[in-house]
């Protein structure tokens, strides 16, 4: 049987200080902060698109269906 002796100024790696789990690294928080502005962006130019879309058809005389 073996007996675990203290060594000052080693610390066992369940005591070892992590940081809290609330912090995030700062790449990892600009990413997702900027996350929402590039799905607004997206949204926008599909918006965009198809807006120009309906007004170039438009502008071209409709549709073209025959009814």
């Amino acid at each position: 049987m073996s007996v675990h002796a203290h060594h000052p100024g080693l610390v066992p790696p369940s005591a070892a200080q992590e940081p809290p789990a609330t912090e995030r690294p700062v790449e990892k928080q600009a990413a997702e902060d900027h996350a929402w502005l590039l799905g607004l962006g997206v949204l926008a130019a599909v918006v965009l698109v198809f807006t120009a879309m309906v007004v170039l058809t438009m502008l071209a005389g409709g549709d073209g269906y025959v009814r």
